[in-house]
């Protein structure tokens, strides 16, 4: 049994003390937020927290391994990590500003705090903070509507909402000419109230964002934030703001606005309004992990980042948390999303060096991941209309070929990528969407076959998608026929297209195609 510590009493008046021991602002500041945290908001305290309160700071790394130097001289045992069962002494010190924070029972409960001399409850402490003092949740206005009047209202809001959540599960994407019958818009004009009008433009800017509809998304979000700031939304209200600050960051990130995607990220964890919503609403939860994960991404694939391996196990660390969130969210649609992140950013990493494994082993894993996605769209019929889980699992199977091509044509065909059987067997348990069983004999026939799809006009994918399945293609053409029309055909469709990608974009797809050796 832990022996219990003298308790030390804290003076929140300067001179700070911590008994007779002089104390930074800054130490005790973090010793009294994570205090707060754990007593009154139930959480632990996270590192963006201490960074939204120190915004001046270059980084937060000094002034935490300050505070912990003082914590240890004051016999003040803090944690960090999700874990909190375990040893502080086993805790990795080169993690430790990543947070979360957490003081041990033994030390939270010797803590005595005081100013002026007089005792301070957990609750007291919001005022040294700058925190608002905390108050019951609002659970909603009693008597604020009737049930059955409610229930008995004309369906058709719920009707287009729910087709138009069912088509953004797809992927859907309306021609411009039918675009106003889009049933987001259509139940937006049948809404009873500012909650359904603020929910149907809430699933409409996340719907169209992921179909790259950018303007009509940042559109929906504007309208969205004009109701939370003037209808009257009782206790949704701050679910609402967290997603749509969320969205907002998603929108920032989409514009390449990555310092500004972060600091909206930062701001709403820091929130004492919003914070507890990321924490305890699974669905908010899982968007804002997401997105973490791609900031993480960002920084682990930035040439002059310093911290490019600890920012790769970061982003697959919000990833792994993220897939939980999920799944508590029951949300097979954001399992399949996360599950194609994972396998993305896990093979990405291994080709930057930033992952402790073997090539061989990340392809198989990553391949497998993807797998588990494009099952579920398969499966469950979500996210059936894109092509990104094709192209990536096309890209990591020529994933150990030469990423310069090679020398000749006759050299570029004999290079060995993961074959169709090799893959499908990784896939197991999962039936492999382009075994053999389903008809496909080679790699090619199923790039091919999504290809036939797009111009059936059965899917439709935006113009960036399309190019790389068309690279995907043109490569596996060449690498199984050789110099064929078809191969030919499909490398002049793509260069056709770059003219409707961005400048950086075409760079890219333009360096690809000088790796495919046709005469």
């Amino acid at each position: 049994m832990t022996k219990p510590l003298s308790p030390i009493v804290i003076e929140l008046s300067t001179p700070y003390l911590a008994g007779d021991e002089p104390l930074r602002y800054q130490s005790l500041w973090l010793l009294v937020r994570m205090v707060y945290a754990q007593q009154i908001e139930k959480r632990l305290l996270t590192a963006a927290i201490i960074r939204a309160n120190f915004p001046q700071a270059q980084a937060i790394r000094m002034l935490i391994s300050r505070a912990f130097a003082e914590y240890s001289r004051l016999h003040i045992t803090v944690g960090w990590g999700h874990d909190q069962q375990l040893n502080v002494a086993m805790l990795n010190p080169a993690q430790r500003s990543r947070g979360p924070f957490w003081l041990t029972q033994n030390s939270l409960e010797c803590l005595k705090f005081t100013q002026q001399g007089v005792s301070l409850t957990p609750c007291d402490l919001a005022t040294f903070l700058g925190l608002p003092t905390p108050a019951l949740p609002r659970m909603g206005i009693s008597g604020e509507r009737k049930g059955v009047d409610y229930v008995m209202q004309d369906m058709s809001f719920w009707k287009h909402l729910t087709q138009g959540m069912r088509e953004g599960h797809d992927g859907f994407v309306r021609p411009a000419a039918l675009r106003m019958s889009d049933p987001f818009l259509l139940a937006q004009e049948c809404a009873h109230d500012d909650f359904q009008q603020a929910l149907a433009l809430m699933k409409a800017s996340l719907a169209w964002r992921r179909s790259d509809l950018l303007p009509e998304s940042k559109q929906a979000l504007k309208r969205f934030e004009h109701i939370i700031a003037v209808g009257q939304l009782a206790s949704a209200q701050p679910t609402f703001a967290a997603m749509a600050q969320i969205v907002h960051a998603w929108d920032r990130y989409t514009h390449s606005d990555i310092e500004a995607a972060r600091m909206l990220l930062l701001q709403l964890e820091a929130s004492t309004t919003l914070g507890p919503v990321v924490r305890y609403n699974p669905r908010v939860r899982f968007e804002y992990l997401n997105l973490s994960a791609l900031l993480y991404k960002y920084d682990a694939m930035a040439e002059g980042c310093t911290l490019r391996q600890e920012s790769a196990d970061a982003a697959l660390q919000a990833l792994s948390y993220a897939l939980e969130a999920a799944c508590e969210a029951d949300s097979i649609d954001a399992v399949q999303h996360v599950a194609a992140n994972i396998g993305w950013c896990l093979w990405l990493f291994s080709q930057l060096k930033l992952l402790k494994l073997t090539q061989a082993s990340v392809q198989v894993q990553a391949m497998r991941w993807l797998g588990l996605s494009e099952w579920i769209c398969d499966r469950f019929g979500v996210g059936s209309a894109s092509a990104w889980n094709t192209i990536f699992i096309l890209r990591i199977a020529r994933g150990n070929c030469l990423p310069e091509g090679a020398a000749s044509l006759e050299a570029f065909r004999l290079q060995q990528p993961l074959s169709l059987t090799a893959a499908a067997t990784a896939l197991q348990p999962f039936p492999a969407p382009f075994s053999a069983s389903k008809g496909f004999s080679n790699w090619f026939s199923w790039a091919q076959f999504t290809l036939e799809e797009y111009d059936s006009g059965r899917v439709n994918f935006p113009a960036l998608q399309l190019a790389n399945l068309l690279l995907e293609a043109a490569w596996f053409c060449v690498y199984e026929q050789g110099a064929s029309l078809i191969a030919y055909q499909i490398i002049e469709r793509l260069r056709a297209l770059l003219f409707e990608l961005r400048p950086s974009e075409r760079v890219f797809f333009r360096d690809a195609l000088t790796y495919i050796p046709l005469p």
